[in-house]
């Protein structure tokens, strides 16, 4: 996924090829314990690269321990939310989806902050910017897709915090939105989404999108979380989609407490998901 902590320098465009290959505010992030967090714990805690639905899945020794509770990971982090004196950066993130092909659109980095690997699309909100304004523009930048700003309003899922060993003054805090889309001219439809022509998405020199079947998602070649959190999210949708519900999305907000090491170790110490 994209960090916060990344210099977005946005340069000019190219039209990608026409078989779908394709980027500061203080809020603190608060949650309450529910009673599934045992279970998602006790689900990663078993996960392997074997999995069925995600092939690619990072190891378990690089997803750390799971937390069941909020005080149980601030405990052993030693984070506490109402520590001003940390410096909080804001940032985007989408979650994009073809849900009808089941397929998600990433950017796989050029240069910079994780080269080689690959993320969502987002960045840094701007001096006096909305999360959902700033999803929006970064997504036409990057990606070169103009969604309605009410479509990101309705797809706000959550936030992701994510701390560091090794750099105790920081909080990132990640804006997670979903935006669902319908390629023109498809025959099968059975999911509403944003009509798009997957034809008009360009890459930048940054960035390189791409189309993923959900089962061949990449996470070997992303940062650990995505492993944890973005399986998780797309195993909801999954079910949504085999009950036929689509009247809301599935919500959720994620701690993420990292080894030392940064973008060469990608190993996550410590973890709580709220769902």
């Amino acid at each position: 996924m994209l960090r916060p902590s990344e210099m977005f320098i946005k340069l000019p465009c190219r039209r990608i090829s026409q078989t779908y290959a394709v980027k500061t505010s203080r809020t603190k992030l608060v949650a309450a314990p529910t009673s599934r967090q045992y279970n998602i714990c006790r689900s990663f805690s078993n996960t392997s690269a074997s999995d069925d639905k995600f092939l690619n899945q990072q190891p378990p020794s690089r997803l750390g321990i799971c937390h069941p509770s909020l005080t149980s990971y601030l405990s052993a982090t030693g984070n506490n939310i109402t520590n001003d004196a940390k410096e909080v950066e804001s940032s985007t993130l989408i979650i994009l989806t073809n849900i009808n092909e089941r397929k998600l659109l990433l950017g796989k980095k050029l240069r910079g902050f994780g080269t080689g690997k690959y993320n969502g699309f987002g960045g840094r909100l701007e001096r006096e910017e909305t999360p959902a304004h700033c999803a929006k523009r970064e997504l036409m930048e990057e990606a070169n897709l103009s969604i309605d700003l009410d479509e990101f309003v309705k797809g706000s899922v959550g936030k992701l915090s994510f701390t560091f060993q090794d750099r105790e003054h920081i909080e990132m805090l990640v804006h997670l939105f979903h935006i669902n889309v319908q390629f023109r001219n498809a025959t099968h439809n059975t999911c509403k989404g944003t009509i798009i022509d997957p034809d008009a998405i360009r890459a930048c020199d940054e960035m390189i999108p791409e189309w993923f079947d959900w089962g061949e998602i990449p996470l070997h070649q992303m940062f650990a979380d995505d492993s944890i959190w973005l399986t998780y999210y797309l195993s909801s949708l999954d079910a949504r989609r085999d009950k036929r519900s689509h009247a809301s999305l599935p919500k959720m907000n994620g701690w993420f407490h990292f080894a030392p090491g940064g973008d060469g170790n990608n190993q996550i110490l410590h973890y709580f998901l709220d769902t």
